[in-house]
């Protein structure tokens, strides 16, 4: 009796249980492990499907209309392992004709059936000859997958088609079996291939745990390798927050949903403790073995974290986390369970040895470009494997040679030869001939990049000047010595429109920018590669005739990468002063447009600095003179002059100025009706909305959820109405705060932008700060929303899920799922959706709303002693976690119900939390 594991998508589990049924119908006897038949409800899934691959005999790997899923990349290393110490198990590719095969290590080696219908009974009998061991590849595999990548590195899945590296990869290899405690750096220009080598060469060989299939000369396979397809493997790019970067791709490894709070909890917490010091990586390795452990998971033998384009932590990383970043590493290079690989531009070198950490711990592995006959294989080797010909016999050696040529004068060449075999490539697939050609006039590699650009431009004229812009001040950097390199510039940076230019020349047949969203959502573009810069002349004109302004912006990001870097109490002294601020504010009167948000804030923050320090200096003088004169000088102090004269000289006006001839007067606050909007301020402070007294069910209701902490649903009777703000507080706001007031200066826009967004990285005590200074710059009471007036508010007289029904719609809020531009992307503006009936937006999505209630855990949590008169439940609390409400742009629907509850520490931060403000009304 055989017995099978049938690997399949979900979605194309009616095809499966067909192929399932005929498998078992002609392998008389035969069982097959089915997921829906097989898998206990509630059991741990990822233990079962092991244990059921370990016991087959046979598997299958059916590919259907909806193509590869997640689970099945699992079940396919558990196969391939298992078909690797075990030769004899046979492992199936069952791919259904027009499919593209999936992206996965090895897949070349293995048995393929391509069918219309992999259910029939021809079809189904050669995959039982093929379980029997008959050869079943198609003749014509070329059809069904590319083995070159264009512009992208190579990974672990394309190591079948990586070649020309043998060399470089044992002797990394070697490395890390030698020299556990130190990091092998590999060390080249851009474009040689660095992270193709270390992914398809090093990982993919410790993944098969074997030598590559060419390599010379090597003994037996390292003893510290014995069981290297075990390990645990991890990757990052530094960014510009090294530690988070760090902290997630464990958090990955621990199977946590990205989108829960509960991802940016422990993110933020591992951070503040990896960079304050308590703890380390060895400690988050613990942790990883303890997760997995709870997912009844075995712990791996060994950890392998690779740093993908290290040369980020030189560049874009901040300098405080760059440096806790390097120590951490170093430090951890002791623990046997731990080994790390680095990737880095050889321009960088410098870089790293200012490092001292990394630099007395690397091993140096120089990548230098590949030799004629190196590349010679990387052009031919791939197109044998599949069955493809090129269209003579020397084609393949002459764009080799090309290459080579090209290599010697442009580190860059190995990815623009891959793009155009792409290219070579997917013009064969469109002909449907299996030969590829090229006319020798198309080999000149570097011009790749500037044809596309320049036949756009020929297509495009009108778009001229919007591609100068794009190309010159958003994706363009110029470095000390005058040469321009590529900028990363996050989707916050670019209009609507702009992005939409950005998507056309990111996609087929430009190719010109690169376009990618990060595990937390950030989205970004890039020039697919800096050869461009040297190779289209056109852009080389833009940038000449700008070069000293985009020479100074570089300057710029520097110093205010450092200011955010610096500790709070040193803050002012890292801001602009003197001439730099000088020129920094004639810069931004003529030229706004080319800076960034976060810079230009930065260079107003320096003038409001800069000037309180003139006021300073002139107002300690005048007392002085007045302290001397009265004999007090003994008793005074700086500090509190200061503040005093803060007060005095800048606070005091402003508030009699922009905001008590605005404050309601008694009459007119009580003449006040419900949906009345008052804005006790000129501008720059929340527009209120008056909210009706009256009552409502508070909780969800019927089987909207199944969360015990919505529950009960109680009477809540508001005798008194009260304001709310229209929208949540905004930037603008909050720095009016900052320059007028007490709040915290430097909270981070996460490159969303800051005006009109909701304001976002505040904690629950930010917020408090913010609602006092209104209560005192008018004199009437501020304070956060209770959790009670914030439902009656989300609620607005309904009682389903969301004010507009019971089912979220499209483009009703911002939300992962909302169908808005912003969904799972950034905040959007406030007021960009419409209002409920009470004349508040954004009530649900956007950001999370804190409000002035403690967590009940002595309740479980949920409404067991809730006070009925809305008042804010404190009393017996733990206070030092508050309530949020609303849900966030992150999100998936259920978590914006007007039911939904949560809780945060009150210090905690993050790019989905913000809040609105409320304000008690007199009689």
């Amino acid at each position: 009796m055989r017995r099978w594991f049938l690997s399949y998508h979900s979605p194309d589990e009616v095809l499966a249980e067909r192929l399932r049924a005929a498998i078992e119908r002609q392998d008389a006897g035969s069982r097959v492990f089915f997921a829906p038949v097989n898998l206990r409800a509630g059991g741990y899934w990822q233990p079962a499907l092991a244990k059921a691959i370990e016991e087959a005999d046979a598997f299958a790997l059916l590919i259907g209309e909806k193509g590869f899923g997640p689970w099945q990349e699992l079940e396919y290393y558990a196969a391939h392992d298992k078909h690797v110490k075990f030769p004899g198990f046979p492992v199936v590719l069952m791919l259904l004709d027009g499919q593209p095969a999936p992206g996965l290590p090895f897949l070349r080696q293995l048995h393929w059936i391509i069918s219309a219908d992999p259910a029939c009974e021809k079809d189904v009998a050669r995959l039982i000859d093929a379980a029997a061991g008959a050869d079943t590849k198609p003749a014509e595999l070329w059809r069904f997958t590319s083995p070159y990548r264009g512009l992208s590195a190579m990974e672990e899945k394309d190591a079948d088609y990586f070649f020309g590296r043998e060399r470089e990869t044992v002797e990394v290899l070697e490395a890390l079996a030698a020299e556990g405690a130190r990091v092998p750096v590999l060390l080249g220009n851009s474009g040689v291939g660095k992270s193709s080598l270390a992914q398809a060469g090093v990982l993919a060989a410790l993944r098969r745990q074997g030598w590559p299939a060419r390599a010379r000369g090597v003994g037996a396979w390292p003893a510290a390798f014995e069981v290297s397809r075990g390990w645990c493997f991890l990757s990052l790019k530094p960014g510009t927050e090294p530690l988070k970067a760090l902290v997630e791709t464990f958090l990955r490894a621990w199977q946590l949903d990205p989108t829960r709070p509960a991802w940016g909890e422990r993110r933020t917490e591992w951070v503040g403790t990896l960079l304050g010091g308590t703890s380390s990586l060895p400690d988050l390795l613990d942790a990883t073995e303890r997760r997995l452990e709870q997912l009844h998971q075995a712990p791996p033998p060994a950890f392998l974290l690779y740093v993908d384009q290290g040369e980020e932590l030189y560049v874009r990383s901040e300098e405080r986390q760059r440096h806790r970043f390097s120590e951490l590493l170093a430090q951890a290079l002791g623990d046997p369970r731990l080994r790390v690989l680095m990737s880095l531009r050889s321009d960088f070198l410098g870089a790293l040895q200012g490092d001292e950490p990394l630099f007395n711990a690397r091993r140096q592995i120089d990548v230098p470009p590949l030799r004629e006959a190196e590349l010679r294989e990387v052009v031919s080797r791939p197109a044998e494997l599949l069955a493809a010909r090129f269209e003579t016999d020397h084609l393949a050696a002459d764009i080799a040679r090309r290459a080579a040529e090209e290599s010697a004068k442009d580190a860059g060449a190995l990815p623009l030869l891959s793009y155009l075999l792409d290219d070579m490539w997917t013009q064969m697939v469109t002909r449907g001939d299996g030969m590829l050609r090229l006319p020798m006039a198309a080999m000149e590699l570097g011009g790749v990049l500037a044809a596309r650009a320049n036949a756009f431009l020929s297509h495009h004229p009108q778009s001229e000047e919007a591609l100068r812009r794009l190309f010159m001040l958003k994706l363009a950097t110029v470095r000390e010595d005058g040469e321009p390199t590529r900028r990363r510039a996050p989707r916050a940076e670019f209009t609507d429109e702009e992005w939409r230019l950005v998507s056309e020349l990111a996609g087929h047949p430009n190719r010109l920018l690169v376009t990618a969203t990060l595990q937390n959502g950030e989205t970004y573009a890039e020039v697919a590669h800096e050869a461009i810069f040297r190779r289209w002349q056109k852009l080389r004109e833009w940038i000449a005739a700008e070069r000293e302004f985009l020479a100074w912006r570089s300057g710029l990001e520097s110093a205010c990468r450092a200011w955010q870097a610096t500790a709070d109490r040193s803050k002012n002294e890292a801001l602009l002063m003197g001439l730099a601020l000088a020129q920094a504010q004639g810069w931004l009167a003529k030229r706004p447009e080319g800076i960034p948000e976060t810079e230009r804030d930065f260079i107003v923050l320096s003038r409001q600095v800069a000037q309180r320090r003139i006021w300073r200096v002139r107002a300690l003088v005048g007392v002085l003179v007045f302290g001397i004169a009265a004999g007090l000088v003994g008793w005074l102090n700086e500090p509190y002059l200061s503040e005093r004269w803060r007060w005095f000289a800048t606070i005091r006006p402003y508030m009699l100025a922009e905001f008590r001839p605005h404050v309601l007067s008694l009459d007119r606050e009580q003449a006040l009706k419900p949906k009345d909007r008052f804005r006790e301020c000129a501008k720059d402070c929340p527009e209120m909305v008056v909210v009706a007294a009256g009552e409502f069910m508070m909780g969800r209701s019927g089987t909207e959820s199944r969360n015990p902490r919505e529950l009960p649903q109680h009477r809540v009777v508001f005798a008194k109405p009260f304001a709310a703000s229209r929208f949540e507080v905004t930037f603008d706001e909050w720095e009016a705060c900052v320059a007028y007031g007490d709040c915290e200066p430097h909270v981070s826009d996460a490159n969303f932008g800051r005006g009109q967004r909701p304001v976002i990285n505040v904690s629950w005590d930010d917020a408090q700060r913010f609602a006092a200074w209104l209560s005192r710059m008018t004199g009437k009471t501020y304070r956060l929303l209770t959790e009670a007036e914030w439902e009656y508010a989300a609620r607005a007289g309904t009682q389903t899920a969301y004010f507009w029904g019971n089912e979220i719609g499209k483009g009703n809020a911002n939300c992962n799922g909302c169908g808005s531009q912003w969904d799972k992307q950034q905040t959007a503006p406030v007021g960009s959706f419409p209002p409920n009936e009470f004349g508040l937006h954004d009530m649900h999505g956007n950001v999370w709303e804190w409000v002035e209630d403690c967590r009940h855990s002595n309740h479980g949590n949920n409404y067991n002693g809730a006070p009925p008169d809305g008042s804010a439940w404190t009393a017996g609390g733990d206070c030092t976690r508050r309530i949020t409400r609303g849900g966030s742009w992150t999100n998936i629907p259920v978590f914006l119900r007007s039911a939904n509850r949560d809780w945060l520490f009150r210090y905690f931060r993050s790019d989905m939390l913000g809040f609105r403000v409320g304000r008690t009304l007199g009689p």
